[in-house]
């Protein structure tokens, strides 16, 4: 706030700045321009980011005003894909072959993936895009996910553990370096499967089926299933993973049922890795090469029935409830499976262990 004797500010790009830390720096700007005898004037240049909303929002719509102009080229949404409009936003081009070839290539990547539009409408045309679907994943990417060929199991696979919390269900799910997920998950034994069917609000049957499948589990007499019935589930299904992964908070409670030289990599999951996570699953789902053994989908389905995700003003995402506070449906297959496709993306084809993707081992 003690910004004197300064002639110009020229503040390129303000919607990319951190979005509390950057509206501070812009109200820092404004009250320095309000001190008496201040010379201060400001230029702002620049993009709108992806969130809807935002301090940056209403300086672009106001515009160039008093000692504050501002330069922001917005693109034509239905003229998205148009060279001439492109090259209208982004001025640099014509003088920068590397910005005209990098242009080219992702435009040609939008046009075939919505994900990739919505990225390029903001960056490259500054149009608020940001991914407000409310669907873990679209209907039709995950039937065409489970009607392709079923990839057979190869090396040791990634598993992604998700443990819930209260009456949830313990899941796990493997993703193989082929692309193929299977899934486990272990539900109490009291109360019985059919009042549990009742209270998550699913058709009458749907967790025997799963039962009788032999993809979900009842630890016999227990309220609270445990965590090494869960642990032995999956050695038994899959042998030993050749990388296990939570999420971070779960990390002393697995740590603890088994042992400190189970390795574990406890997945931080703020707004920006959970997104990364949900980005992962959906290509891989939409475009390839994640399939689904037969055994698993309707457990899957269930779950991401059960789930959606959440949008932050920043253009982020995390998975949730879909009757958040109800304590009914059951996600948490899901979340195991958006966990699972962020360390195959982060961890392509898993060979032998090396540095770069040796799991935490606690202890």
């Amino acid at each position: 706030m003690g910004l004197v004797n300064t002639p110009l500010v020229i503040a390129d790009e303000p919607g990319a700045w951190e979005v509390n830390k950057g509206g501070l720096m812009w109200d820092s700007i404004t009250t320095a321009q309000g001190k008496p005898g201040s010379p201060l004037r400001v230029i702002v240049i620049g993009i709108l980011a992806p969130a809807e909303a935002g301090w940056w929002h209403d300086l672009v719509d106001a515009g160039t005003q008093g000692s504050v102009y501002v330069q922001a080229l917005r693109g034509n949404p239905e003229k998205w894909d148009s060279w001439r409009e492109i090259m209208r936003v982004n001025p640099l081009a014509r003088v920068s072959p590397e910005l005209r070839a990098k242009l080219r290539e992702e435009r040609a990547q939008a046009q075939g993936d919505t994900r990739l539009k919505a990225r390029f409408l903001s960056y490259r045309l500054n149009v608020p895009s940001a991914d407000t679907a409310t669907m873990l994943l679209e209907a039709e990417d995950w039937e065409r996910c489970a009607a392709r060929p079923v990839a057979p199991r190869q090396g040791q696979p990634i598993v992604a553990l998700d443990l819930g919390g209260g009456r949830a269900f313990r899941a796990a799910v493997a993703l193989w370096e082929t692309g193929r997920i299977e899934a486990l998950a272990l539900t109490p034994g009291i109360p019985e499967l059919p009042a549990q069917e009742k209270r998550d609000r699913v058709p009458a049957g749907t967790y025997r089926k799963l039962y009788d499948r032999g993809v979900l589990a009842v630890d016999e007499g227990r309220r609270v299933q445990s965590v090494e019935e869960l642990w032995r589930m999956v050695v038994a299904a899959w042998g030993d993973p050749v990388l296990t992964i939570c999420d971070r908070f779960r990390l002393n409670e697995l740590v603890d049922a088994l042992g400190p030289y189970v390795p574990i990599e406890p997945r931080v999951t703020r707004w920006s890795e959970a997104s990364y996570d949900i980005r992962a699953l959906r290509k891989g789902v939409k475009d390839g090469p994640l399939t689904v053994a037969p055994d698993a989908l309707g457990l899957l389905t269930v779950s991401l029935a059960a789930s959606k995700i959440e949008n932050d003003s920043a253009g982020s995402m995390r998975l949730v409830k879909r009757d958040r506070g109800s304590n009914t449906g059951r996600d948490d297959v899901a979340a195991a499976l958006t966990l699972a496709a962020g360390a195959f993306e982060r961890y392509p084809a898993a060979p032998a262990e090396t540095e770069e993707r040796r799991p935490v081992v606690v202890g």
